[in-house]
């Protein structure tokens, strides 16, 4: 039997995204895994919400106690931040794998989002439990 869940959002991000939680980097492609990651995603130490990027570049928070998705307004991340945030991440250190930072000017933002969040993936199916 399946659980509904029920997340309020109040403005819907542009899939893939990135999921910021305290151990690791997730990602999802739709509303339904977002969800699922979400439950066991934990915000950074000193956070109430745990970050999401989406393809655009814009953030969002999810706060789990109100179980809400919030827009970060005025908050865009850049390609750089994107590509430092999975390069330093545990995700990349598992699979020993970094998103080369040169010529970004001839990457569009949401290629260089959708490349991590394919690196994200493969990182969370190489023998970790808590995918």
């Amino acid at each position: 039997m399946t659980e509904k869940i029920d997340i309020k959002v109040l403005r819907n991000p542009v899939f893939p995204v990135i999921i910021i939680s305290k151990a690791k980097l997730y990602s999802s492609r739709n509303p339904k895994s977002l969800a699922l990651r979400l439950l066991s995603a934990q915000p950074l130490d000193g956070e109430d919400s745990v970050q999401i990027i989406d393809n655009t570049g814009e953030e969002f928070c999810y706060y789990q106690e109100r179980q809400c998705i919030i827009f970060t307004i005025n908050n865009i991340w850049t390609k750089k931040r994107i590509i430092d945030l999975f390069n330093e991440s545990a995700n990349a250190k598992e699979v020993n794998v970094k998103y080369p930072a040169a010529s970004l000017s001839n990457k569009k933002l949401s290629k260089i989002i959708s490349d991590i969040c394919v690196l994200i993936e493969y990182s969370n199916k190489q023998g970790t439990t808590d995918n």
